[in-house]
């Protein structure tokens, strides 16, 4: 459900962040945001933009720096979800209608490189600036662990989908990696799976949780706790190397013979380009100081999440978004979905 930012912020009264910031002990770093931060700004709450639902990986991210950095800054600020298209709604409205007063900023990932492709010319994601990096981890590739495929791992279960063509379900996020690592676990296998689409990662592991999909993709943060309770069992992860969240789990690379299944999330923060460029140092100082605390890092180290040093400021993040998108490029190229 996406809410309007006028209902939001009329609210602010009844609003649990209100003054939520205000009891936290003065952050270290502060006063040196405080030297740079711009005369009456910001003079309302900032709203955080998640394009995924409630609960997903993202917004499980979304809702951790929201917190820090409301620590770190003293400054009200709210996660609003807005959903729809398996993201492409909120990333157009962040790249064409989002205020360019620095009161809206999107926590967004690489998926948005894909959503502007889809947005068939409407945006591009060099309309917006993407300021301060946060995270990254791989995909894990997740099966029921009561279901058919609890035995076998990967292996079983694509040759089960090539045996059974268009049975064996997957979980789905329409237009992105989600679907890209679908399409190259088929080709290495000669597998054929019946795709069910869904809004995000989240969903498609609650549905995986009732058994109504046979596989499904999520970051650790989401499968986590349905591992510890054995609901849930890891049989991949995207990358070139196994993760150190999941140590004992093969690589999809290693499965099946390929070195080019490294799909998995990057997270940063991102805002309109035409946002003042004091309040957008503002911003990335804000967010690069929430990233550099301690306490967070271990947040995130507990999602399986790490940040990357060396994407500590705008230019190298943003050289990082071009590569990714060069990157996404090629193998939109490859597959045959745009023309060379």
């Amino acid at each position: 459900m996406t809410i309007t930012r006028r209902g939001l912020i009329a609210t602010g009264a009844a609003l649990p962040f209100a003054g939520a910031a205000m009891a936290q002990e003065t952050h270290p770093a502060r006063a040196a945001l405080n030297a740079i931060k711009p005369a009456g700004y910001p003079r309302e709450p900032i709203e955080m933009v998640v394009v995924y639902p409630a609960g997903g990986g993202m917004d499980i991210t979304g809702r951790v720096v929201q917190r820090f950095f409301e620590r770190v800054t003293g400054e009200r600020s709210f996660v609003n979800n807005r959903t729809g298209g398996a993201g492409l709604v909120g990333h157009t409205w962040l790249a064409t209608q989002a205020p360019s007063d620095g009161h809206a900023v999107g926590i967004i990932a690489n998926l948005v490189i894909s959503d502007a492709a889809r947005s068939q010319g409407r945006w591009q994601v060099s309309d917006l600036d993407h300021i301060a990096h946060l995270n990254a981890e791989p995909l894990n590739l997740m099966v029921n662990a009561d279901g058919p495929f609890k035995t076998g791992g990967l292996r079983g279960l694509l040759e089960a989908a090539r045996a059974r063509p268009g049975t064996i379900r997957v979980a789905n996020v329409v237009g992105g990696y989600y679907e890209y690592l679908i399409e190259q676990l088929e080709q290495a296998s000669g597998s054929r799976f019946l795709k069910v689409p869904f809004q995000g990662g989240g969903p498609g592991i609650t549905a995986l949780l009732g058994n109504n999909v046979d596989l499904a993709f999520g970051f650790f943060a989401e499968v986590r706790g349905h591992m510890q309770g054995n609901r849930l069992l890891p049989i991949a992860v995207t990358g070139r190397q196994p993760t150190a969240f999941l140590p004992e789990t093969p690589t999809v690379n290693s499965v099946i013979g390929r070195d080019d299944v490294n799909w998995g999330v990057s997270r940063w923060i991102a805002v309109p380009k035409a946002v003042p460029a004091d309040r957008k140092a503002w911003l990335a100082a804000a967010f690069r100081a929430a990233v550099a605390d301690p306490a967070l890092v271990e947040e995130f180290r507990n999602l399986g999440a790490l940040p990357d040093p060396a994407l500590n400021s705008p230019a190298a993040l943003n050289a990082a978004v071009a590569q990714m998108a060069e990157a996404e490029r090629a193998y939109l190229v490859a597959s045959g979905r745009v023309p060379r």
